[in-house]
């Protein structure tokens, strides 16, 4: 569909292409500034409704509006590309990108990532995602200033799936993104039933070890003050608990990750809601789930305890309860996201794959892409997990 850039203009932090080989109809925008990102809102949420594919919380504009006025900035390394097709003025095609730069390689990410588990294009219906991206890819290649486009978590079952697969490198870093589909209880009976002997027995330990303590509550916090404290203490312990177990993360260890989650819990305007959920035992919290709630949908993005209560396994029961009250709530999915740990397989009822991919837009690129990404990435990752059990 698109050829060679016939026309290049930019304005406010956008880049507009008439591509040849397109009806005269259709322009690439490539937008870069946050003041640009604002304006794109409205058709931004039309397009969520219109697309082919429902996008996740991770293709939102509340999502994405909230991580860029916390990650994007002066100061910051990190600026937007998110390419955007026009059909006249009809916003018709999104595919949210970033370009970072680690030890003086230039990548092109998805917005977000790693903070957004899941990438994806969005493309309104009745027209053609390929053509729209491959003529992307096009303009990608006459970048200046990008060695490679590494996207991450790709799930098999998104739109960009089939032309990742055709028009991109596989990274060979398969993953599964495991959940729980919540539309065959209709009751706490039936949510019961899907438990074995063993696991019932399991958390009644549980529940038990922890009423020792005194009684056992359970509540959803509003955005507020109360439901912040409680964030700065779930991110906490996390990072404690990790941190004894050897391992890392840089979103949890990121010090304006607390901003960013208090940012998206009071965006009022739109369709994605954080949940925040608090056990208590004795009057004391034991333990705490960041969720979100889109489209019907429950992401479980963090559960964390007290550390020193991790024997008595309170995140069990405060999963079990969080998810009956996502069935409560009406949502038909409770989605646990990856990686495919071994303590999400009890929670959960199936999995959706995920691949890596990439593509080198320079000769440097073709480097880090065939020699890290495709090749040394995979056994340092191997080699990790083995290490941290």
């Amino acid at each position: 569909m698109f050829g060679a850039a016939a026309i290049s203009r930019t304005a406010g932090g956008v880049t507009t292409q008439a591509l040849a080989g397109a009806p005269a109809s259709a322009t690439l925008s490539v937008v870069t500034s946050l003041s640009a990102l604002r304006d794109l809102e409205q058709k931004w949420r039309e397009l969520e409704q219109a697309a082919k594919h429902a996008p996740s919380i991770f293709q939102s504009f509340d999502w994405v509006m909230a991580w860029a006025e916390t990650y994007v900035g002066q100061k910051s390394s990190t600026t937007l590309h998110i390419l955007a097709g026009y059909d006249n003025d009809e916003l018709v095609f999104l595919w949210p990108l970033m370009r970072t730069s680690r030890l003086g390689i230039s990548v092109l990410t998805w917005l977000t990532d790693p903070y957004g588990q899941y990438g994806d294009i969005m493309c309104r219906k009745g027209h053609c995602a390929k053509q729209w991206t491959s003529g992307s890819i096009t303009f990608l290649h006459r970048l200046k200033d990008v060695d490679i486009l590494r996207l991450r978590h790709v799930r098999n079952d998104g739109q960009i799936a089939p032309l990742a697969k055709e028009l991109l490198h596989n990274g060979r870093m398969p993953e599964q993104a495991p959940f729980l589909d919540l539309t065959p209880y209709k009751s706490d009976a039936d949510y019961d039933a899907r438990y074995s002997k063993e696991q019932r027995k399991r958390r009644k330990k549980i529940r038990k070890s922890l009423e020792d303590m005194g009684p056992v509550t359970f509540r959803s916090l509003p955005p507020g003050s109360d439901a912040d404290a409680a964030m700065h203490e779930a991110i906490a312990e996390k990072n404690k608990w990790l941190k004894e177990r050897k391992r890392l993360n840089r979103v949890l260890g990121c010090p304006s990750h607390l901003a960013f989650l208090k940012n998206l819990s009071r965006r009022k305007s739109g369709n994605v809601n954080v949940v925040v959920s608090e056990q208590q035992a004795g009057g004391k919290p034991v333990s705490w789930e960041i969720g979100f709630r889109h489209q019907g949908i429950h992401y479980g993005y963090i559960t964390s305890h007290v550390t020193e209560h991790t024997d008595l396994s309170p995140g069990r029961l405060h999963m079990d309860l969080s998810q009956r009250q996502a069935i409560a709530d009406g949502m038909t999915r409770f989605d646990l996201m990856v990686p495919n740990d071994h303590h999400k397989q009890s929670w959960s009822s199936a999995s959706i794959g995920t691949e890596d991919y990439y593509l080198p837009l320079s000769l440097l690129g073709k480097l880090v892409g065939h020699g890290y990404v495709r090749t040394i990435r995979p056994i340092l990752r191997s080699a990790y997990y083995r290490f941290t059990g």
